[in-house]
């Protein structure tokens, strides 16, 4: 831990770490979950300088060297919101308001400090990183929580089907199909939390004869309960009969791909899967209504942690920017080229705007066969 007098982060996605001087608000260690907070953090990733956060505290964005340091929960003049602070500090807790000139020479000479001890920052990151990882494994395991829990409930409605079978075996088979897609879509949730953990290893899988329907096929039937959650249509268009040479990674980006198009499209809308196959040629297109970025931001969607404006400002939608960047690394491993863009059409609901959203995919030298067998075995 770094001597910081201040509450601190070293990268956005920390902790908020105690300073030796000012202990972080308890209001701060209470919320460091919430929403609003996670979305401010990231907006100012990079942005050197003063700030202040949605619940009034300063935060200084400071650059040190090749490294950089994030002082945060402030109380000081001019950089802070003083009527926001007060409301938020319990009455017990001793964080006074400083003068603007008395943060900054405290906080220059902590820098001096570090710039003459480069190595202790360093050593402070790697922790960070750390501690980064082990939260991440975190949510993933808490995913995995829910969607077993989801298990348990199927389970118990097919015992009970199981003991009136007088009744039609519609139930049945419908209950034994959510269980099936409900523990697939656990192991794509383990296995793209490998790929982000380890990509190299990932990445680099011996590659296989893979048919791409039958992939797309079994993760919208993954996905198909969170399809019903908002009465979408997945609608299959078109075919391919031959296969393709890569790593089983590819199944996480149709998975990305098509889990994206779930969460931000509006109920009870379609979402297109297009297959267009000539000679060793496909074509692979996911279309679906989502929010329409901003022109320039298109280019940005692939960039690691990035999220567009709209959906960082909506409070309803989470996410932290990974799974196009993922999904890029997959096709450019893989030597499968894409395209994103947004089509002309538009109409609005709730005072957004919605566009048609496209993705691209294109297959070349594919292996031909009048039917193609999976090679890959579902992933346990």
């Amino acid at each position: 831990m770094i001597l910081s007098p201040f509450p601190y982060k070293i990268f956005i996605k920390d902790r908020i770490k105690p300073g030796v001087v000012f202990s972080t608000p308890k209001f701060c260690s209470r919320n460091a979950d919430n929403l609003h907070c996670k979305n401010f953090y990231k907006s100012i990733s990079g942005k050197t300088g003063y700030h202040i956060c949605p619940y009034g505290f300063g935060v200084d964005y400071v650059q040190l060297g090749n490294n950089s340091v994030i002082f945060t929960c402030l109380n000081i003049e001019k950089k802070s919101d003083r009527k926001k602070v007060q409301k938020n500090l319990g009455k017990q807790e001793f964080i006074p308001r400083l003068p603007l000139t008395e943060y900054e020479r405290i906080k220059n000479n902590f820098i001096s400090h570090i710039l003459d001890n480069e190595s202790v920052i360093n050593i402070e990151q790697e922790r960070s990183k750390i501690e980064i990882e082990k939260e991440l494994l975190d949510n993933t395991i808490h995913e995995i929580r829910k969607l077993n829990n989801q298990l348990k409930g199927y389970i118990s409605k097919l015992n009970y089907h199981t003991q009136n079978l007088r009744e039609r075996t519609d139930n049945i088979d419908k209950l034994n199909l959510d269980i099936y897609a409900t523990t697939n879509l656990m192991s794509i949730r383990l296995n793209t939390y490998d790929l982000e953990v380890n990509p190299e290893l990932n990445l680099n899988s011996s590659p296989k004869e893979i048919a791409i329907y039958k992939k797309i096929e079994k993760i919208y039937k993954c996905l198909s309960i969170e399809t019903g959650k908002k009465q979408l249509s997945v609608r299959l268009e078109g075919n391919s009969y031959n296969s393709f040479f890569s790593s089983d990674v590819i199944e996480i980006a149709f998975f990305i791909i098509l889990e994206n198009a779930i969460k931000y499209s509006p109920q009870q809308k379609n979402i297109d899967i297009i297959f267009k196959e000539k000679n060793d040629e496909l074509t692979l297109t996911f279309k679906n209504w989502g929010f329409r970025p901003r022109e320039n931001e298109l280019k940005l969607l692939t960039n690691r942690g990035y999220r567009g404006q709209i959906v960082k400002d909506n409070p309803d939608l989470e996410g932290r920017g990974i799974g196009l960047h993922l999904f890029k690394i997959i096709c450019d491993t893989n030597n499968i080229k894409y395209n994103i863009r947004i089509d002309d059409d538009n109409y609005y609901q709730d005072n957004y705007r919605f566009s048609p959203f496209i993705v691209e995919l294109y297959f070349n030298n594919m292996i031909i066969g009048d039917s193609v067998k999976d090679n890959t075995e579902d992933p346990e």
